[in-house]
């Protein structure tokens, strides 16, 4: 008996354990995770699970909104966390930290690897509805067709439809049933192009278009597929070009330049921006942005985030020099003049 007591007493520390590790909720089975070899460690769910800390965001995970969204320039990996304060916020050695109103959280700039997401059928899932969808499912159906069914000369008529319709476009699930609309794509475009609307109706366009495909790879597929036909030869990345060689009002700038970075996210895109002096572009609207106000340095951040997301690769070189430079350097005009004296002299791969 006696043994028996000593024998229990020993065991009391590893059944205490067994009962600690027994009260640890495991993960939830209805988690959707996305796995791309047989090993489960290696797996990581469809949703990014935001935490206090910065954590690697995968390319083709979705990231709620209202997060604090970085690209650490020295490793080019983009990161994620919970928009809370940090006591050395405005340290930025380990790359640019960027939190801006909706039409700027595009987040520039990423590497090539993180932003542009290649499109991998046999990682696509099926893209579910969110759970409370009766309400919102009304809201865009009604705004939709508000929109489409507009015929009258007054366009301002639309900035609350567009307005509803740019707060929805955030969600995975509507930015794809926006994008998969031709109508309703069309109708965008047509407002994209220069003409005598109101610049609001314009950049508010430019501003849903951009939102809908942002890191929403289906829905990029979608609404470009409503283009490059016989019906419609040309497409939304044709309307950019023409916006930002005839455009001057800096917030429209920016909102067309962030609609140009979601667009090129499609390798093609990318190709056609360079093939049509993509480059030169760059230079002008950069030269644009020069003046001192806020708009307009939006503007030049937008261009080097531009250039860094989609043509430098974020190497360590580019990372160091942006470390070290101030808002007046031009290490982004000298960066884009030396791609275009490349691309004259033999091409740039995108």
């Amino acid at each position: 008996m006696l043994l028996g007591g000593r024998v229990f007493a020993r065991l009391v520390p590893f059944l205490l354990l067994l009962c600690a590790r027994a009260a640890v909720p495991s993960p939830k089975a209805s988690t959707e995770l996305i796995c791309h070899t047989n090993h489960a460690s290696e797996c990581y769910p469809r949703i990014f699970q935001p935490t206090e800390r910065f954590q690697t965001v995968h390319h083709d995970q979705h990231l709620p909104p209202g997060l604090h969204v970085r690209m650490n320039l020295a490793t080019g990996v983009k990161e994620a966390r919970l928009n809370v304060p940090e006591p050395n916020e405005a340290d930025i050695s380990s790359g640019l930290t960027i939190i801006e109103d909706s039409d700027l959280v595009d987040f520039e700039p990423e590497s090539e690897q993180a932003s542009i997401i290649h499109k991998d059928p046999a990682v696509q899932q099926p893209i579910r509805p969110p759970p409370d969808t009766i309400a919102e499912s009304s809201s865009f159906t009604e705004t939709v067709n508000h929109i489409k069914g507009h015929d009258s000369e007054d366009t301002d008529e639309l900035l609350p439809a567009l307005t509803d319709l740019e707060d929805l476009s955030h969600s995975y699930h509507w930015g794809l049933s926006l994008a998969k609309d031709g109508e309703l794509i069309h109708k965008l475009f047509q407002l994209l192009l220069p003409s005598n609307l109101s610049l609001e109706v314009r950049s508010l366009a430019t501003l849903v278009f951009g939102t809908a495909i942002r890191n929403n790879p289906s829905a990029l597929n979608a609404a470009l597929s409503h283009f490059y036909n016989d019906e419609w030869p040309e497409g939304p990345l044709e309307a950019v070009i023409m916006a930002l060689l005839h455009v001057e009002a800096p917030k429209l700038l920016n909102r067309t330049m962030f609609l140009l970075s979601s667009l090129c996210q499609d390798e093609d895109q990318l190709r056609r921006f360079l093939d049509a002096d993509g480059v030169k572009i760059l230079i002008e609207i950069y030269g644009a942005g020069s003046a001192g106000s806020e708009d307009n340095y939006k503007l030049k951040k937008k261009v080097t985030h531009f250039l860094v997301d989609h043509l430098t690769g974020s190497a360590q070189e580019d990372a160091d020099k942006l470390e070290e430079s101030n808002t007046d350097s031009e290490w982004t005009l000298v960066h884009l003049h030396r791609l275009e004296e490349q691309r004259q002299n033999n091409g740039i791969p995108p």
